[in-house]
């Protein structure tokens, strides 16, 4: 015959059991949970941007084949909306500041100031067939011009790049840029860029522009990542 304090003692070792189980259980959720994070969002949202990031560019005249220099990308601030980099160019002096939004969209590079942005980024997250769309309107600070621009992004597929910074599985972005000039619509600029963008790096590591003005090229230029730091 079982008392019941044999009972009550019973319970008390099977409570003890469960809550024992269930420690164990909440330590192995939480040991987990950046894992289970990582599958479920992956790519540059686990990677952000931090101040002290650095990227160093090599550039190249994909016409002739002739390097055009190096420039390096140092990100000064960040806020909740903005990104900060201080861009210099190997040769010369001084230095330029260059303000995106979190998805690398250029917003003020001293020259030209974008409303809302350029929309020559990236959309986070990146799925392969992803696509968007935005305009903007653009500034020239110096001289007063004044542009409007349409966008068309596409996220074509997965490729592992090779540079000389090493070798990075990303995302191929093809994005097309249609520039009207506002006081004078017959002036057309169309861009066409492809950037491979990598998610350890939080930014392109490989990325070609081709710029056309009346239908004509003007320029086809590339650049490369040669080396970077990140601020862990």
């Amino acid at each position: 015959m079982v008392t019941r304090r044999q009972s009550w003692r019973r319970f008390n070792c099977t409570a003890a059991r469960a809550a024992a189980l269930g420690a164990a259980l909440l330590s192995a959720l939480l040991a987990l949970s950046p894992r289970m994070l990582s599958a479920q969002a992956p790519g540059p949202l686990d990677n952000p941007v931090r101040v002290g990031d650095l990227w160093v560019y090599n550039t190249k005249d994909e016409v002739t084949g002739f390097p055009k220099g190096t420039y390096t990308q140092v990100v000064t601030d960040v806020t909740p909306t903005e990104i900060h980099v201080s861009m210099t160019v190997r040769g010369q002096n001084g230095s330029a500041l260059v303000i995106y939004d979190h998805d690398w969209n250029r917003i003020d590079n001293l020259l030209l100031k974008f409303r809302p942005n350029d929309g020559q980024g990236i959309r986070l997250p990146l799925t392969i067939g992803k696509e968007w769309r935005s305009e903007y309107e653009a500034r020239n600070v110096k001289t007063g011009g004044a542009s409007k621009g349409t966008v068309a992004a596409k996220v074509l597929g997965r490729e592992m790049v090779t540079t000389e910074a090493g070798t990075f599985e990303t995302f191929k972005v093809q994005t097309r840029v249609r520039d009207v000039d506002a006081s004078d619509p017959s002036k057309i600029w169309e861009f066409e860029n492809v950037l491979w963008y990598a998610s350890e790096a939080s930014r392109w590591v490989r990325r070609t522009t081709v710029e056309k003005f009346q239908q004509r090229v003007r320029s086809n230029m590339s650049e490369e990542l040669s080396d970077y730091s990140r601020s862990f």
